[in-house]
Formats: C-alpha cells, sequence, structure tokens
C-alpha cells in the first residue's frame, strides 16, 4: 500500500511538471499553438498532452482557438497574474535585485519611489556602501523630482502632465536646463548628477515600471565622486540599468514597454 501511495505521489508530480511545462510554453508562443508543435517541443505523448489540455482548459488556464484546434494561455492566467501583481510591492521585490547590485558595485544602493504630491521621491530602502568612504541619506529621506539623478530618472519618464506639475514653476533658464537633462535620461535611459545634492557625492539611478508601464520610481546607486569614475562608473551604469529592468520586469512590466535604455542595458534608443 505504501509503494502504491509513493506512486501514485510521483505521477501528481510529474503530471503537475508536465502541466507547468504546457503553460510555460504557451506563455512563450507568439501564436496559438497545435497539439503536433507541442508534442515535439515537449516531449510528450498525444494521449498525455490531449488529458493535461482537457484538464487545463476545464480550469480556465489554457483555452482552445480555431479549427483545426489550436491552444492559447486562458483568461484565468490573467486573473492569477493580476491577483499576484496586486500583493507584489516593489520594496519587496526589490530586496533580492538591490542585495545584488550592493554585492556587485559596492556602492550606497536605494529605491526610490514617486512621493503622494507627485512633486517628490521617497527613500523606502537603503543599502549603505561597505567602503570606508560612504555617503547615506537612510531611508524615509524625501526630496524634489526637479535635483539629483533619481529625481531625473523618475521626472523623465512621467507623462508631460506629470511633469508639468514639477517644471512649470521654474524659471524659464532652470526648466529649460531641466528639460535638457531630462532628454538626455531618456537617450541614456539613466540619470547621473555630481554634488547636485550632497557636496562630493556622484549619483546614477534608472527607472523602475510597473505592470501597466508607468514609471514607479528608481533604483539609485550613489558614492563619492572621486570614486564613481572612468571603469568603475562604467561597470555600476550597466549593472544599475540591469536592476532596473529586472525590477520592472518583476513588478509586472512587458519587456516591450520598456525605453531602450531601460530595457537592453546597453543606454541605446
Amino acid at each position: 500500500m505504501a509503494m502504491q501511495a509513493q506512486a501514485a505521489v510521483g505521477e501528481t508530480v510529474r503530471a503537475v511538471e508536465r502541466a507547468a511545462d504546457i503553460l510555460g510554453y504557451l506563455s512563450r508562443a507568439e501564436a496559438p499553438s497545435g497539439v503536433v508543435e507541442m508534442e515535439r517541443a515537449l516531449g510528450l505523448s498525444r494521449p498525455t498532452l490531449y488529458r493535461l489540455l482537457h484538464t487545463l482548459e476545464g480550469k480556465g488556464l489554457v483555452r482552445s482557438v480555431g479549427e483545426p484546434q489550436r491552444f492559447v494561455l486562458g483568461f484565468r492566467v490573467v486573473e492569477l497574474a493580476r491577483s499576484w501583481l496586486g500583493r507584489a510591492d516593489l520594496p519587496t521585490l526589490a530586496g533580492p535585485v538591490l542585495e545584488g547590485l550592493w554585492r556587485e558595485t559596492r556602492e550606497t544602493v536605494a529605491l526610490l519611489l514617486i512621493g503622494e504630491d507627485a512633486r517628490t521621491r521617497v527613500c523606502v530602502f537603503e543599502r549603505p556602501s561597505p567602503e570606508a568612504l560612504v555617503f547615506t541619506r537612510g531611508a524615509g529621506w524625501v526630496e524634489r523630482l526637479a535635483v539629483g539623478a533619481s529625481g531625473k530618472a523618475i521626472l523623465a519618464f512621467m507623462d508631460a502632465d506629470a511633469r508639468a506639475l514639477v517644471l512649470d514653476p521654474l524659471r524659464p533658464d532652470a526648466r529649460s536646463k531641466l528639460k535638457a537633462d531630462l532628454a538626455e535620461v531618456r537617450r541614456l535611459g539613466y540619470g547621473a548628477s555630481v554634488a547636485e545634492i550632497i557636496d562630493g557625492a556622484a549619483s546614477l539611478a534608472a527607472p523602475v515600471f510597473d505592470q501597466t508601464g508607468s514609471v514607479r520610481g528608481a533604483v539609485s546607486l550613489f558614492g563619492p565622486q572621486t570614486r564613481l569614475v572612468g571603469a568603475h562608473r562604467e561597470r555600476c551604469v550597466a549593472r544599475l540599468l540591469r536592476a532596473a529592468r529586472d525590477l520592472s520586469v518583476a513588478a509586472g512590466c512587458p519587456v516591450d514597454a520598456l525605453p531602450g535604455g531601460a530595457g537592453d542595458g546597453t543606454g541605446a534608443r
């Protein structure tokens, strides 16, 4: 009896693994998929494949379309994704990403989100550099979007009406300079500043986007301006762009909705 129970559990686990393989395959498919191509790609027998597809269709995870019959992901997958996204907050998602960035760069790393007034950003996570010379501002720190690398990284990708809330109150000369800075951020995919907020400090920041493709905040990295130069700065930029991209994708942003700089890690647009 014990052996039979163990065998039954093994069959159940294999069925779950195969069902997950089917869902993974359909999630990557660019068009509805037929049984023959799935059979070939997944290495499953046709009876097994039909049985699993029928079960998944009954649960709303897969649906069949057209004639001959082809398969796509079902609407239940969308419901599950929405449920997950509704519970997944950026600070929680950011932990592993920022930890990796911190280890790779050995500079202070932070996550900043747009403030409720849409004119400021708030630091919700910070990990100080392990180096002897370190700059830190701490979680809870608030600053205007108009200054600093993270502010500009956010502002550059906000919609025109939201940008106007920040730009319109500025003096004409300051407004023109900031507009030029924002254009450069959009071109590169990241923002940079030197001694704009803290004397002697340099900062790099890349935007983070949510499931709607809207900018939510920025991943920031900062340290002494004498250290963030040359090859080290280039490595920091590459790793920063990758971290911001990874966090955006984890938050549900479609890869094709990411701007060029944030999406491919090169800064090209």
